[in-house]
């Protein structure tokens, strides 16, 4: 005689966290096309200021949501955890290198973006070299606010980047321009910093016998 065990039923959400992780990941083309198209001053779908602030707002909150509804339901998976980062990752990177093409490679803003995508290519070897050795290298907490700071430093960034197109026909519109640029620029500077400290703590770490 043979006994079989009640199915566990799963959560009826199961496939939220991670479609919105993937829907993360299929926005980044869009950003990176309204990012050099502000730059660049075209007028396209692309470059409207309302659908651009939705978009990058939207990768924010899934980003939290993602996360949230997968501890919350209990649905944390090794999917999950391997692509959340990777959609992290590539949103950042994606943001940053179309910021630098639309400031025509200005080194305030170039150099700090190379650092950060080097740092994210460097911990990702470091991860799956400590997967080889059978250890698991999980975000730390500064990583997390490292990345914070980087969706910030995107969205202030973006204040200045959109600002730019538009005339001078109120205070408002300078102050946001200056302002914005410097507050962008020492944020992602900050996270530049971050990104290079947690950096090598991965490194470190995964070279561990």
């Amino acid at each position: 005689m043979t006994s079989s065990s009640p199915a566990v039923s799963r959560h009826p959400g199961w496939w939220v966290p991670n479609a919105l992780t993937i829907s993360r990941i299929c926005i980044i083309p869009f950003l990176i096309a309204g990012i050099i198209g502000f730059g660049n001053g075209t007028d396209s779908i692309f470059a409207n200021g309302y659908l651009l602030f939705f978009l990058i707002f939207y990768a924010m909150a899934s980003d939290f949501f993602d996360g949230f509804l997968a501890r919350r339901w209990k649905l944390v998976s090794g999917f999950g955890r391997m692509i959340d980062p990777i959609a992290d990752k590539l949103l950042v990177a994606g943001c940053l290198i179309a910021f630098c093409i639309a400031v025509n490679g200005e080194w305030v803003i170039v150099v700090p973006a190379i650092a950060i995508i080097f740092r994210d290519i460097l911990v990702s070897g470091s991860r799956e070299h400590a997967a080889l050795s059978g250890r698991a290298m999980p975000p730390t907490n500064l990583a997390k606010w490292k990345t914070s700071f980087e969706f910030v430093s995107i969205v202030v960034l973006l204040f200045w980047i959109m600002g730019r197109n538009y005339l001078e026909i109120d205070d408002a519109i300078p102050f946001i321009k200056a302002h914005a640029k410097l507050v962008g620029v020492v944020l992602l500077w900050i996270s530049a910093a971050m990104s290079v400290w947690t950096g090598q703590l991965y490194v470190r770490a995964a070279l561990k016998d």
